[in-house]
């Protein structure tokens, strides 16, 4: 279906007085809440109609925040059918401009955070984008700004704060609605039987490229319906080190190997899902094809839950607050133990405890973590001392 354009406000007397999340009395939807008002306008634009009030419980319903920050993976927990596809930080460097375009061209908006004043300091607010004009976006803006969606509202004039376009946009979120057939209703612009026809699958293909599972990843390499990485519920089988995987698309392709992305795979028994893009790497071989084999239905390979509990559930980054000295991964949960080994700042570790457990913990003072890293050396390292890397947050905007 053509994406719709809807129109909420964080402002709204029927929500802006909740909570925002896990937040404190002070953390409302009238207040911080334009991170989660954007993704209810892009989930309802596709079709699956959420408020801020519904979109706000049903995530705190499967742990979607960090205190009041929106954790941008946990949409997909609730609709499989909408995945994010990129998590894109820019504050330092030009946004990704051509990457925005070609979403928006493919009839899938996309969420950038910007400057919200021209005081000192950022003060970060979420709108979502759906259309591009000359040298500026139309967007949905969830603090009342442009109420009518049939009048046009740029980012520029209000969010610029002077700057180009290309540094006017401090981080991108993309999500891919895969029924999306294609297109975004425009402002004064009638709708068109396109828009009336029901949802229907895209059809996918093949790049022609693959990527095989880096050697050091010795605990296996998940493939998954969606990114969500908060349950192994979702992981459709484990494949380990040196697999080749197809790429599906070539867009997809120049990720490979690059932190925080995530592609679509298929090994060479058709499984197809999500793989972390940061454990592959690029290779001129190409992919084993997919063989096609007549058995009986009862017999075909379908793709499962692995019964055993995958010792990959999720990957933490060290802080940079650690410094010169590091983060120190001891034998035992206590600082007197033996020191197994010291990690540098933004060293990742694989948490090889239980997610749902682990998630609680990570940045408070006082727990410790289950790790092993890049070694394969495995030990407890202070909670207060990581962050996540693998399903990024972003802490509360001011509006």
């Amino acid at each position: 279906m053509t994406f719709q354009l809807v129109y909420y406000s964080q402002q709204d007397p029927k929500w802006k007085q909740d909570i925002l999340g896990f937040g404190d009395a002070s953390d409302t939807i009238g207040y911080v809440g334009c991170a989660l008002t954007s993704a209810a306008m892009l989930i309802s634009g596709h079709g699956f109609i959420e408020t801020p009030k519904t979109l706000n419980k049903k995530l705190q319903n499967v742990n979607g925040f960090a205190s009041a920050g929106i954790r941008w993976g946990s949409v997909s927990q609730i609709y499989p059918q909408i995945n994010m596809k990129s998590f894109i930080s820019c504050a330092s460097t030009d946004a990704p401009l051509a990457q925005i375009d070609a979403s928006i061209a493919a009839g899938q908006p996309v969420i950038v955070m910007v400057d919200s004043t021209p005081a000192t300091g950022l003060q970060t607010h979420w709108v979502v984008l759906y259309a591009k004009e000359g040298d500026d976006y139309l967007m949905l803006d969830p603090w009342p700004y442009q109420t009518d969606v049939n009048k046009k509202t740029y980012l520029m004039p209000r969010y610029s704060q002077g700057k180009p376009l290309k540094r006017s946009i401090m981080h991108v979120i993309i999500y891919e609605a895969f029924k999306a057939s294609g297109g975004i209703s425009q402002p004064a612009s009638p709708p068109t039987n396109a828009d009336q026809t029901p949802p229907v699958a895209v059809p996918v293909s093949t790049s022609g490229f693959s990527a095989r599972v880096k050697a050091d990843v010795a605990w296996g390499l998940n493939i998954r319906l969606s990114i969500d990485t908060s349950s192994s519920s979702n992981i459709i089988i484990s494949v380990p080190a040196g697999t080749l995987l197809n790429v599906i698309g070539a867009d997809d392709y120049a990720k490979i190997g690059g932190v925080n992305q995530w592609v679509r795979v298929s090994d060479n028994k058709g499984h197809e899902g999500f793989a972390a893009a940061w454990y592959l790497e690029k290779t001129q071989t190409a992919a084993p094809a997919i063989e096609t084999v007549s058995t009986p239905k009862s017999t075909e390979e379908a793709p499962v839950v692995t019964s055993k509990p995958i010792p990959y559930q999720m990957v933490v980054v060290v802080k940079s607050r650690v410094g010169k000295f590091g983060a120190k991964i001891y034998e035992t949960e206590s600082v007197k133990s033996h020191i197994v080994a010291t990690e540098k700042m933004r060293a990742k570790l694989n948490v090889i405890e239980d997610a749902s457990k682990a998630r609680p913990k990570i940045g408070k003072a006082g727990k410790w973590l289950n790790v092993q890293n890049k070694d394969g050396k495995k030990g407890f390292v202070n909670a207060e001392l990581v962050a996540l890397a693998e399903e990024m947050v972003i802490t509360r905007a001011r509006f």
